[in-house]
């Protein structure tokens, strides 16, 4: 074997071990999708405190599913991924420490989840827990929010309107809604009137950026039919990023899976 052979055999066997370490030690994104089974499963395991809500005017407690389509992302100086939400997406409903929790999952990386508490003297509050993890950096922020709940709006006239802040550790959203009209939505072949509800938000602090939403949630008990949200935002978590989540979920059907 000439030297020259020699020598280009031992170059690409030291760039073949190069590109090993370098997959090796290279963070990965391997998103993993939370199934209709894992909610259930999740939703059993706390079902006699469930047991409570059954009785009160919200949606039935259970596991929605919704079909789901869009995606987040997120990039830095160096690294760069897309999550897919395409499939079935779950929204479960169940007691929580003061009132009624609606957590929406998509992802094991990706998840949302809401509290709403009765109202007092105080007026309305409720917590808000944002789920996000990209390379095996997670960043949870949880919120405390005062003012009209997005999660049950008020049954006002069309273009009634409604504030509410919600603030964490290191950031505030102020969030602005208003309320487009009464919509008939199609679920299952069945017809329901639903509550057509914009919103805007705008984050500061830590992470800043904004976001709008429409929701159509059912008019007899609040029960989220359909959702469309787009948002941008820069971060601090793993350095610095920016992010970005377009998606829309439709209930698939409106009997909950216990």
């Amino acid at each position: 074997m000439s030297r020259r052979r020699i020598l280009a055999v031992g170059l690409a066997a030291v760039a073949a071990a190069a590109a090993t370490f370098l997959w090796l030690s290279w963070p990965r994104d391997d998103p993993v999708r939370v199934t209709v089974g894992d909610a259930v499963r999740s939703f059993r395991e706390q079902d006699s405190r469930n047991a409570g809500l059954r009785a009160g005017s919200g949606p039935a407690p259970g596991v929605y599913r919704y079909a789901t389509r869009g995606s987040e992302s997120v990039a830095t100086d160096f690294l760069s991924t897309t999550h897919s939400y395409d499939g079935v997406s779950t929204i479960t409903v169940s007691a929580g420490g003061c009132g009624e929790v609606e957590r929406w999952e998509v992802l094991e990386e990706r998840w949302n989840e809401a509290e709403s508490c009765p109202r007092s003297a105080a007026g309305e509050r409720w917590t808000v827990t944002e789920f996000h993890e990209f390379f095996g950096i997670a960043q949870e922020d949880a919120y405390t929010c005062r003012g009209e709940s997005m999660q049950r709006p008020p049954f006002a006239a069309p273009s009634a309107r409604f504030t509410s802040r919600c603030t964490s550790a290191d950031s505030s959203v102020l969030n602005t809604s208003r309320i487009r009209g009464i919509a008939t939505v199609t679920v299952g072949g069945k017809k329901y009137e639903a509550v057509h509800t914009v919103s805007s938000s705008v984050v500061s602090g830590d992470t800043t950026g904004n976001a709008t939403s429409e929701d159509w949630r059912r008019r007899s008990d609040g029960l989220l039919l359909r959702r469309s949200v787009s948002s941008n935002a820069l971060t601090s978590a793993g350095g610095g990023a920016r992010y970005s989540e377009r998606y829309t979920i439709e209930l698939i059907d409106p009997r909950p899976r216990r």
